[in-house]
């Protein structure tokens, strides 16, 4: 399936302006610990959630994924919310998080949206990113086991956590670098957990 643009603005802040931003994450970058990878100064500023939008999982043109699977995206659901984190980054920070998403190749677009914070309801401006040219497939179990520990780490409410343990995967468990980082940051946490 391919989703069309939904006209929302898509718009690239340079990094000299400000000295931090906001930034939404709702995929992989739940997990303090992925996003902290590529960029230190992440700290979680509150959860909030998009309204008009819902949570989907594909892969540009069906391209190769350095995991295994789909990867999150939000597309336009006038319906339905996407639950996630209000980061707030040093401007450093943003070529960084640009390149893990994929900017300068096409895979994804940096959007501005309006994010309610949970409990105050207050509208937080934050970036976000869109998936370009998105084809509907299912993540692998690791993809989905980073969601769901992010969600769960960052203080997501229980029914959207019930949710995002539903989704389906396509039992991808093959291990190339990238993945073999990220299970060693879920041992770590089981690990941290279990202590």
């Amino acid at each position: 399936m391919t989703v069309p643009p939904n006209g929302t603005e898509q718009i690239h802040v340079p990094v000299g302006e400000g000295d931090s931003f906001r930034y939404f994450g709702y995929g992989s970058n739940l997990l303090r610990k992925r996003l902290q990878l590529q960029n230190p100064s992440a700290v979680q500023i509150a959860v909030g959630y998009l309204r008009g939008y819902k949570l989907a999982f594909g892969f540009p043109d069906l391209q190769e994924s350095a995991w295994g699977g789909g990867v999150a995206t939000v597309i336009s659901s006038p319906e339905d919310v996407v639950w996630g984190v209000i980061w707030q980054l040093e401007s450093a920070d943003r070529p960084s998080l640009d390149d893990q998403e994929g900017v300068k190749i096409g895979l994804y677009s940096p959007i501005q949206v309006n994010i309610q914070r949970e409990n105050t309801g207050e509208e937080v401006l934050c970036w976000t990113y869109q998936m370009n040219n998105f084809h509907s497939a299912l993540p692998s179990p690791l993809y989905k086991e980073v969601i769901c520990t992010g969600a769960k780490q960052s203080g997501l409410p229980a029914e959207y956590i019930k949710k995002l343990d539903a989704i389906k995967t396509n039992n991808y468990n093959e291990t190339n670098p990238f993945t073999s980082q990220i299970r060693m940051i879920l041992h770590h946490l089981q690990n941290d957990a279990s202590e």
